[in-house]
């Protein structure tokens, strides 16, 4: 029998990150016949940076030096964020990574760095005292010498006596990897967690990425994220809509000699668009330039050409070469493209335009009447966002950005269908199919692990099953 409870006990595991009650800083800890192991160790990620601050320089409710392995389902940075500042705490075992995970971190983690500096400039300045970043460029460095590449899909590694792993294909981004953990008691008996991390919808529509799975084989435990299981997280719209949708507004946009600019994630979103972009307009006629103006975003188009195989870098090689896409990397380069006001389509980051040069761009064209912003996902959930307020214009027409009021007069279109989670009506098929005894909800809002809770309990009895479901809180411990 499990037994669930607040209470802490000596071996189980431990819902202690942010994602047992939000849908960011994802970390779990895991105690078992004397090892101790961690499930991701994320960063916690918001718009408030003194809150977001404090949460990711709180003290370990662990010493980093006794965990003996990490494991990292997707390099998100909600899911690796923390891992530098674990290794500077003392950290010296195996962080565990698919080879494309384990090659994308690099970029990934040293830009985080950058943007944690950043940030603790911004609040030295604003409160009048020093806060020192969380980590730093070297503790990055120090980091990578720990990663260990283990790619194959469902083949049963073998770490020590207590320890083995599986991977199971994820559709959520590159080498992106569902985790099943198999732990031994002293007498050899194996006990298997299955962990999803983020998965991918079930049915792939994102380019160079595999078809997420549902593991047929039985696991003790089940951690699901529920991201996007809210009611009314459906959207209705397909793919073809969308890309309709894109091609309309951008051939509309550039024929009244307006630009279009599009705030991107810089890994996987910016370069699913430039392939669907591809796909559009490579054999017309197309007259103008795609602009990617982010170095990390470059950086990781540059990974692409190393990770991907056969007929995906085929493909990505056909985009990436394409006479209209140009890659910015240098700063006097992207300055100059601002202030260029021929018709133009940008992709720079960040998505929520909470950083990067997104910015330079949002200042000079958010004005322009002729000109449009389209997001292509997620854009936060009140004006706290710059992406929100951008997007709810009505009551949003004067914007402060880098210190001046802009008028937000470009127009703005939202597609909806190039999200990399899984949706709800998928979260409630992929949860109700797999084998186990419990079913542990994370990474999602306490609405939405709820509703998809009761949802769950349907579905899970459609298909002839007992075992439950739990929403979890920060925290809860899981005993084995």
């Amino acid at each position: 029998m499990f037994d669930i409870a607040k209470k802490k006990k000596d071996e189980g595991i431990y819902l202690i990150g942010q994602n047992a009650n939000d849908v960011t800083g994802s970390c779990i800890y895991i105690k078992y016949n004397g090892k101790k192991i961690l499930l991701e160790c994320g960063l916690y990620q918001n718009n408030n940076y003194l809150e977001s601050y404090n949460i990711n320089s709180a003290k370990f409710q662990f010493k980093p030096s006794e965990i003996d392995y990490v494991f990292i389902g997707h390099t998100h940075v909600d899911h690796i964020g923390l891992l530098p500042r674990l290794v500077k705490e003392g950290f010296t075992g195996k962080i565990i990574a698919s080879h494309a995970t384990a090659q994308l971190m690099k970029p990934l983690l040293y830009n985080c760095a950058f943007i944690l500096l950043s940030e603790a400039n911004a609040l030295s300045f604003k409160y009048k005292r020093n806060y020192s970043p969380i980590y730093d460029e070297t503790d990055v460095t120090d980091t990578l010498k720990y990663i260990v590449e283990y790619d194959e899909i469902h083949t049963q590694y073998v770490l020590d006596d207590v320890v083995s792993f599986k991977w199971y294909e994820n559709s959520h981004c590159v080498g992106a990897r569902q985790l099943q953990l198999t732990l031994r008691d002293q007498n050899g008996i194996p006990k298997s967690i299955l962990y999803t991390s983020d998965i991918g919808s079930l049915n792939t529509k994102n380019h160079y990425v595999p078809d997420t799975e549902i593991p047929t084989d039985f696991n003790k435990i089940t951690i699901m994220e529920s991201t996007y299981g809210e009611p009314g997280r459906i959207n209705k719209k397909t793919r073809k809509f969308d890309l309709d949708h894109l091609k309309a507004a951008i051939d509309t946009v550039t024929e009244r000699g307006g630009s279009v600019i599009m705030p991107c994630f810089s890994f996987s979103r910016t370069q699913e668009i430039l392939t669907n972009l591809y796909s559009i307009y490579h054999d017309q006629n197309f007259q103008y330039d795609i602009i990617v103006d982010s170095i990390l975003s470059c950086d990781i188009c540059d990974l692409y050409s190393t990770l991907l195989s056969d007929n995906d870098l085929e493909l990505w090689g056909k985009v990436s070469s394409w006479d209209k896409v140009h890659f910015i990397r240098e700063k006097e380069d992207s300055l100059a493209i601002v202030k260029d006001h021929r018709p133009k389509i940008v992709l720079s980051s960040s998505g929520f335009c909470t950083n990067g040069r997104i910015l330079s761009y949002l200042h000079e064209y958010l004005n322009d009447e002729n000109s449009m912003v389209i997001f292509s996902g997620y854009t936060g959930a009140d004006n706290s966002y710059l992406s929100y307020r951008i997007k709810n214009y009505k009551e949003n027409k004067i914007i402060k950005i880098s210190g001046d009021g802009v008028e937000n007069k470009a127009d703005c279109i939202s597609l909806g269908t190039f999200s990399s989670h899984a949706n709800r009506n998928e979260l409630i098929t992929y949860g109700s199919k797999v084998n186990t005894e419990k079913l542990v909800l994370v990474h999602g809002s306490e609405v939405a692990k709820n509703s998809l809770k009761q949802d769950l309990k349907t579905a899970i009895s459609n298909e002839d099953k007992t075992f439950k479901v739990v929403a979890s809180v920060k925290d809860m411990v899981i005993t084995l």
